[in-house]
């Protein structure tokens, strides 16, 4: 007989442990071969994407710091401005009172004291209570009645509820200033109308006065005006409505706020 060709033997031994195959073994899978090295590149795409995410998370946060810290800086040196505008503008009233001799110059130092107090010790915070910065401009005003010969046409009208409701401090006092400035004529009289209404948490301001005094100051001009609307784009961002109108006599500025949605910093997260 011919042998028979393509049998595929397997040798087989004995031992204490029983029977051991001692031929040839199959080889594995090429899929087996492969999940190791499958498994050591996903470990090492996985550890990379953390690291460069984290990487990415840590630059963001240190960029949203240094905005913040730079919108604090811009916000602290438009309010030391703010301050000095006021300042200068309230002992020109003062002084206009020395000069004439009135016997008004002390009530005028009580209320500037007044004011100052208000500006050291509350205006350094991020906001203040709208009722004692309606109270800082009601006493503002009082101050420019004392120098003021024909008041019949100034007015301040306030409703609402003013309470547990919060601003930026001397907000709006820059559009008061303009206000007077230039709705007063040479002989004291003046024409400034100033309204702020509060409907929960919106705030509508505003204010006219008749164009008197057209002559413009090279120094100060349009410095508390740009000062206001840099604060309002930093603080009120898409919360805030600013109008200003003129027309042949009269200037009116209105500004619609909404007081919940003010800005205190930079703290967007990713």
């Amino acid at each position: 007989m011919k042998p028979q060709k393509d049998i595929n033997f397997q040798k087989f031994q004995m031992n204490k442990n029983g029977i051991q195959h001692i031929g040839p073994r199959r080889e594995q899978p090429l899929f087996f071969k492969i999940i190791p090295s499958f498994f050591y590149l996903l470990i090492v795409a996985i550890s990379t994407i953390i690291k460069t995410l984290s990487e990415f998370y840590n630059d963001q946060q240190n960029k949203l710091i240094s905005d913040s810290q730079r919108t604090t800086a811009e916000l602290n040196y438009l309010r030391k401005q703010t301050n000095p505008h006021f300042l200068f503008n309230s002992l020109n009233s003062i002084y206009s009172l020395a000069h004439k001799k009135s016997d008004l110059v002390p009530d005028a130092i009580v209320t500037l004291s007044e004011m100052m107090r208000y500006m050291l010790y509350e205006t350094d915070n991020k906001t203040v209570l709208l009722e004692k910065e309606i109270s800082y401009i009601k006493n503002y005003i009082e101050l420019q009645k004392l120098r003021l010969n024909n008041i019949e046409n100034l007015t301040i009208n306030i409703h609402g509820d003013t309470k547990n409701k919060f601003i930026e401090p001397m907000l709006l006092i820059s559009f008061i200033e303009n206000a007077f400035k230039y709705g007063t004529d040479y002989k004291g009289a003046t024409f400034v109308k100033i309204k702020i209404t509060i409907t929960e948490n919106i705030l509508d301001f505003w204010v006219q006065n008749k164009i008197e005094n057209t002559k413009k100051d090279p120094v100060n001009s349009g410095i508390g005006l740009t000062n206001i609307k840099n604060r309002l784009l930093l603080l009120y961002p898409n919360a805030h409505t600013l109008k200003l109108t003129t027309t042949d006599s009269l200037y009116t500025v209105n500004l619609i706020l909404q007081l919940d949605k003010i800005q205190l910093e930079s703290n967007n997260s990713f």
